[in-house]
């Protein structure tokens, strides 16, 4: 999935994970820090949404730090 379609599909996302991915783009970021209770809300309103996410992230070797 291209980083397009993957925005595409998030902008109907009740998250801000579109927002995750912009900001791994513009900054061009090795990791991004997000709150544990963050990742578990993704995980509890958009399993799909977040699993894209996840996928799109590891494919660029970005990592997820849970804080």
């Amino acid at each position: 999935m291209t980083t397009d379609e993957l925005l595409s599909d998030l902008r109907d996302s009740k998250t801000d994970l579109a927002r995750v991915i912009e900001a791994v783009v513009r900054d061009r970021l090795p990791f991004i820090v997000v709150s544990s209770y963050a990742v578990k809300a993704w995980k509890e309103r958009e399993p799909q949404h977040f699993a894209m996410v996840t996928e799109w992230l590891a494919a660029r070797n970005v990592v997820i730090v849970q804080v």
